[in-house]
């Protein structure tokens, strides 16, 4: 099924307006590589509703997504858009099911939104408070406690996503991470058997915390490495991974740079059978990044964590197995397997 993805706004007399929302549905296709993406606008302004899906269909869809731009879920929302919609694909006389997203309104990150509106005018208003060293981290973590507060977010992977926001300072990880069913129990079990942690790059081996004993191996540090990769026309990580091969069973593998890694990685779970016991698959970047993640998910066969969108990089892995050993070896009344 081709899916078409249609951005619906009110519309205004005023084109600067209008702009605004041609230029975000611009910034959508950059971003998902596709041209699947069209604008439309209830009045006022062009293409209308019926124009914006004409111009799909015409562009092979199938099924349509629409995303209102709208604040709330009013009458715009519940009648007036897919009666609209209805009319529209009923004239073209196709079989196309349609699905309403949420309007922005109430996605959860409004309110990063209106905070950073406000910031300018408050931020003078700011005023630095001392807190004792002791408490530095102590203080920190009840803050994020409080942002994960009705996010409904499993207590056993709590943990993990406090440490990557604590790391990073972004609380866009708080949804944007994603757990294998059998993510924490595994690595659990991995840190406790003092299973080696491979990673990709030296930033990840450099920031994994090593006082209980854990060996961390990074994949590059072998000279045949660079030599492999130039023969084979690999990235040093891919070929790395692919050099380790069947070691990496039973370990954990953690990738927080190279989506070619993590791609050759999941290529050889599939092909080889080779079973980590935990991937924590978080490359950073902008080619392929987002796309190794969600190859990743596809993944039924081991355990991993990973993340959705471009974020990632060395420090949020690292960060991940860190919190991983610290549930470990102290007491966040996780149920242990």
């Amino acid at each position: 099924m081709k899916k078409g993805f249609l951005v619906i706004a009110h519309g205004s007399r005023k084109d600067e307006a209008n702009q605004q929302v041609f230029t975000m549905v611009r910034r959508l296709r950059d971003y998902f590589q596709s041209e699947m993406f069209e604008t439309a606008f209830m009045e006022l302004a062009s293409p209308s509703i019926k124009e914006g899906i004409m111009t799909l269909i015409k562009k092979g869809m199938d099924e349509l997504i629409v995303s209102p731009f709208f604040l709330f879920t009013g009458m715009h929302y519940s009648k007036d858009v897919p009666g609209l919609i209805k009319e529209a694909i009923e004239e073209a006389d196709k079989n196309i099911n349609f699905k309403m997203l949420k309007p922005v309104g109430k996605h959860p990150d409004i309110f990063n939104l209106v905070q950073e509106i406000l910031y300018e005018e408050v931020a003078d208003q700011l005023e630095y408070k001392h807190v004792p060293p002791s408490m530095i981290e102590q203080r920190s973590m009840e803050m994020i406690e409080n942002f994960l507060y009705g996010d409904h977010v499993p207590e056993d992977q709590k943990p993990v996503i406090k440490r990557v926001i604590h790391t990073t300072g972004d609380f866009d990880f708080m949804r944007s991470m994603v757990f294998h069913k059998d993510a924490i129990s595994e690595g659990l079990r991995a840190i406790r058997s003092k299973k080696i942690i491979y990673t990709d790059v030296t930033m990840v081996q450099a920031g994994i915390n090593k006082r209980f004993g854990h060996e961390v191996r990074c994949m590059l540090d072998s000279p045949e490495v660079t030599e492999g990769a130039a023969i084979e026309g690999m990235t040093r990580a891919a070929y790395g991974i692919k050099a380790i091969g069947h070691r990496l069973d039973g370990n954990i593998i953690a990738i927080g740079n190279a989506p070619t890694a993590l791609v050759t990685l999941i290529d050889m779970i599939k092909r080889d059978n080779v079973k980590p016991a935990l991937i924590v698959g978080i490359p950073v970047g902008f080619v392929n990044a987002k796309e190794s993640k969600e190859y990743l998910t596809d993944v039924k066969e081991v355990p991993y964590i990973t993340n959705r969108g471009h974020k990632g990089g060395s420090t949020v892995a690292a960060a991940i197995v860190n919190a991983l050993i610290k549930m470990e070896y102290k007491d966040f009344q996780v149920n242990r397997p």
